[in-house]
C-alpha cells in the first residue's frame, strides 16, 4: 500500500518547487522603496530597482573609409568628391559622414561600494534595507561657477537586513538611478539628488 504513494510524493514535491519559483518573480515585484531627496519631495516606489547608464561607442568606421577609397558614383555623379573645399577628400569626407552615433544602455546594479579611509566595503542590493546619505560642499572645487553649487562630497549609512550598519566617508555611485513606478508613471532618480531610501521587499 505504500509504495503507489512514493511517485505521489514526488509529485507533490515538484508541485511546490514549481509554485515556490513562480511565486519567486511575484515577491520581487511586490517591493517598494520610500525615497526622500535633498528637495524635500517623497514618493513610494513599486518595483525599485538601481540603474546603471552607461555610453556605447559607435563602431569604426569601415574598411573602405579606412583606406582612403572613393565613394560610389565618383566626381561625375555628384558625390562628396565633387565638392569644391580645401583640404584632403579623405578628412572631408570623414567629416560629413560621421556614420552613427554612440547609443545608451542601462542595466541593473547588483552592489555598491562604500569607503571608509582606505577601507572599501561592497554591498549586495539585496541585503540592504535603507540608505541614507550626508553631503558636504567642495571648498576647493575647480568646476566652472554655476557648477560649484551643485559639487559635494557624499557619505553614506547603510542599515542591512541583519540590522547592522555600515557607515562611510566617501560614496560615488557615477551614473546610477533609483528607478521605480508611481501612480502617474515611471520615475528616475539620480543618487545625488536622493537624501534616503527605504526599502521594503
Amino acid at each position: 500500500m505504500t509504495q503507489p504513494l512514493v511517485p505521489l510524493v514526488r509529485v507533490v514535491a515538484l508541485l511546490v518547487s514549481c509554485l515556490a519559483l513562480w511565486a519567486t518573480p511575484s515577491a520581487a515585484q511586490d517591493s517598494s522603496a520610500e525615497v526622500r531627496t535633498w528637495a524635500g519631495q517623497s514618493w513610494r516606489l513599486a518595483q525599485p530597482s538601481l540603474e546603471i547608464f552607461y555610453t556605447i561607442p559607435a563602431p569604426p568606421k569601415g574598411a573602405a573609409d579606412v583606406s582612403g577609397a572613393p565613394p560610389a558614383g565618383g566626381a561625375g555623379a555628384g558625390g562628396k568628391s565633387s565638392l569644391s573645399m580645401s583640404g584632403p577628400l579623405q578628412a572631408l569626407e570623414s567629416f560629413f559622414d560621421s556614420g552613427p552615433g554612440p547609443r545608451q544602455g542601462h542595466r541593473q546594479a547588483e552592489a555598491i561600494t562604500i569607503r571608509r579611509g582606505a577601507v572599501e566595503t561592497r554591498l549586495p542590493l539585496a541585503s540592504i534595507t535603507s540608505l541614507t546619505f550626508t553631503r558636504q560642499p567642495v571648498s576647493d572645487s575647480s568646476l566652472p561657477p554655476y557648477l560649484v553649487r551643485r559639487h559635494f562630497r557624499y557619505a553614506a549609512t547603510a542599515v542591512l537586513t541583519d540590522g547592522s550598519r555600515v557607515e562611510g566617508d566617501y560614496i560615488n555611485l557615477g551614473t546610477l538611478t533609483l528607478r521605480g513606478q508611481t501612480a502617474e508613471g515611471r520615475l528616475d532618480i539620480s543618487w545625488e539628488d536622493i537624501e534616503s531610501v527605504r526599502f521594503q521587499r
